[in-house]
Parts: structure tokens; C-alpha cells; sequence
């Protein structure tokens, strides 16, 4: 018997994740990425059950690389850092809503989202997860009287929702421009500005 390592299953990850960015989702098989792995099939199934499965592991993997330290940043800061802390992970998000990879990802869930369950899986991998972190911080935010009382999970979505307002247009866009850093930081700064305008103790 077989012993699976991490090394083994980040290899996989890494190989499966450029075959899905360069082929899609749909034309994407199994047997193609056993190929670029040079293994077996059986070898790839015995870390991931199906194609969806890897999928949903690759892309999960892909968010957490990006946002993992941004989470872990919001629950070490204190409360007076508070517009501080939204500004940084708004900045953070904002480069992974507009980088390539975050953009074949999102067009590949789309184009599947019609023929099976692969959306409403992803979104509870990833991004959903990602909501409730983000609600987790605003919620003790509440607590401590830095924001008024509401609904979280609301709130946090709402927050997401102002990140990306000023850049899904480009998300439209054959290649989305790489922004600058000053249009980062000034994205970043209006939708945190509008967040403390409607959710700040008045």
C-alpha cells in the first residue's frame, strides 16, 4: 500500500490547477492530468475522488494562498486599527479579484455553473468560507462598539460587494488590466470609506 504525502497532493494541486487554467473546467480529464504527472490514474484518484473534487481542492487551495495571512492579519489586530485592517484586506482582495488567475477561475465556474452542482460547491469552499471570516472580524467589531449592531454575514458580504464595485466591469475585458498601486489604494479606501459611512457608530 501506497503511503500519500503532502508533497505528493501539492504536486497534484500544482499540475491540476494549470491544466484547468489552460483548458477549462469541461475539456479538462482526469487521464490528462495523470499524463502531465506521469502517473496513474489510480494514483490520482486515491487523493481525489473525482474531477470535481480536484477542482474544488485546487481552487480552495488558490483562495487560501491568497487570503489565508490577510484572515489571519484581521484577527491579530486591535480594535483601534480597525479602518486600518479593512483597508489592507480590501488591497489584498483586490489583487486577487483582478489577477488572471482569479479571473479563468471565475469564468471557468461560471461556464459550469448551468450543467452541475459545481458553482454552489465552489462557493461553499471558497468564497463562502471567505464571507464568514470576514463576518467573524466585523462581528467582534460590533461587539466592541466600533460598528453598529446588524447582520454579520450581511455586512461582510456588503463590504465584498464595495471591493469589487469600481473593477467588475473589467472583469468583461478579453486580458483586465493590471492596476496600479495608487488605483488600489484609492478603490480600496472609497469602499471602506461607504462601509464606515453606513455600518459606523454615528
Amino acid at each position: 500500500m501506497k503511503l500519500r504525502t503532502d508533497a505528493k497532493r501539492d504536486a497534484i494541486l500544482d499540475v491540476a490547477s494549470a491544466v484547468f487554467m489552460a483548458l477549462g473546467y469541461e475539456r479538462t480529464s482526469m487521464a490528462e492530468i495523470s499524463s502531465r504527472l506521469r502517473g496513474s490514474k489510480a494514483t490520482l484518484y486515491g487523493y481525489f475522488p473525482s474531477k470535481e473534487a480536484l477542482f474544488l481542492a485546487t481552487t480552495s487551495a488558490f483562495g487560501s494562498k491568497y487570503l489565508e495571512a490577510a484572515f489571519e492579519d484581521m484577527a491579530a489586530s486591535p480594535a483601534s486599527d480597525f479602518e486600518l485592517v479593512l483597508q489592507r484586506f480590501g488591497e489584498r482582495m483586490l489583487g486577487l479579484i483582478c489577477s488572471p488567475d482569479a479571473l479563468a477561475v471565475h469564468r471557468m465556474v461560471m461556464a459550469e455553473s448551468g450543467r452541475s452542482d459545481v458553482g454552489r460547491l465552489f462557493y461553499e469552499a471558497g468564497p463562502k468560507r471567505g464571507v464568514n471570516s470576514l463576518a467573524e472580524f466585523l462581528k467582534a467589531a460590533m461587539e466592541s462598539g466600533v460598528l453598529r449592531e446588524a447582520d454579520p454575514v450581511v455586512a461582510a458580504q456588503q463590504f465584498l460587494a464595495l471591493i469589487g464595485a469600481e473593477v467588475q466591469h473589467l472583469w468583461f475585458q478579453n486580458k483586465v488590466p493590471k492596476l496600479t498601486r495608487k488605483q488600489t489604494t484609492q478603490f480600496a479606501e472609497r469602499a471602506v470609506a461607504v462601509f464606515i459611512g453606513g455600518y459606523g457608530m454615528r
